[in-house]
């Protein structure tokens, strides 16, 4: 009897040594597969948020350039509209130029 249950002693504890050994083998198949999931959701996020950010440049790019458009269109009127209101001084500032000039240094 001592024999027999030394024997079965010996043959639950091989059974359990089993069982921890497949555990340990599932144990660290799950880890595997967990860290290649955290790895690949990282990727993931920093594709997503580089994507985003690129995406947040251009949208600003484009506004810029679109303000910058705006900016030089009305730089262009302001300038025409100066122009047209002031060549008419031009003409009489040249007009009183020379006659100064005329006036003091003559007809030579």
């Amino acid at each position: 009897m001592a024999q027999n249950m030394a024997d079965e002693i010996r043959t639950k504890e091989a059974g359990a040594r089993e069982i921890v050994a497949r555990a340990k083998t599932e144990a660290a198949r799950i880890v595997a597969a967990a860290r290649t999931n955290a790895e690949q959701s990282v990727k993931e996020a920093r594709q997503k948020s580089h994507r985003y950010f690129r995406d947040q440049v251009k949208a600003a790019e484009a506004e810029a350039e679109a303000g910058a458009v705006k900016s030089v269109e009305a730089g262009r009127r302001e300038t025409e509209e100066f122009y047209e209101g002031n060549k008419f001084k031009v003409s009489s500032a040249a007009e009183w130029l020379t006659k100064e000039v005329m006036s003091t240094y003559g007809n030579s």
